[in-house]
């Protein structure tokens, strides 16, 4: 069966493709990727592992350990969800590997090589990308009332100010509240 970026990889396990196959067809991107962000073999270092007990994250990586996870329930999603969110924890493994783990998760760095490896260097999937599972019945906007900039999260932050506001003297204290994405609050 022909891979292409929209393929579910649902659909290559019923064709009788195993997790072993995609995990090899995935270390060949990586492969790529480390050629391009000067860390040759990070694809032999790399351990890669399927985990159904992900349940927000599409993907965790363990830099040190060399390790990432990628949340099992992206089998039933297009091959190129799958392959931004491997590039996004090799990244950052490459990351820790070519700076002695002296930069921040999702720091300038990062998003170097998110770039070079031809993707946004975003740390949030948009919600209409994720897997069915792990869309959130319900987000919280936080608005501000002065200059109408907005951000949404999965949860209440009240800590979040408003920075063209504060930036103008103002607090930039912001109003939040709860969306419901499914019809029900």
């Amino acid at each position: 069966m022909e891979l292409t970026s929209e393929t579910p990889i649902g659909a290559l396990l019923v064709n009788h493709v195993d997790l072993d196959e995609l995990t090899d067809r995935l270390r060949e991107r990586v492969e790529r990727w480390a050629l391009q962000w000067g860390v040759a073999g990070l694809e032999q270092r790399l351990r890669m592992e399927w985990s159904s007990r992900l349940r927000i994250a599409l993907g965790r990586a363990r830099p040190a350990a060399k390790l990432i996870r990628i949340n099992a329930a992206l089998v039933d999603q297009p091959f190129s969800l799958l392959e931004e969110v491997v590039c996004h924890e090799a990244a950052h493994v490459a990351v820790h590997e070519l700076f002695r783990g002296r930069c921040r998760p999702h720091g300038a760095e990062w998003r170097q090589l998110m770039r070079e490896a031809g993707y946004a260097p975003r740390v949030r999937m948009a919600l209409d990308r994720l897997p069915s599972r792990m869309q959130p019945n319900f987000v919280y906007e936080h608005h501000c009332p002065v200059c109408q900039a907005h951000r949404t999260a999965r949860r209440p932050v009240r800590r979040w100010r408003c920075a063209a506001c504060i930036g103008a003297g103002l607090e930039g204290e912001l109003v939040i509240t709860k969306l419901s994405l499914r019809g029900a609050a």
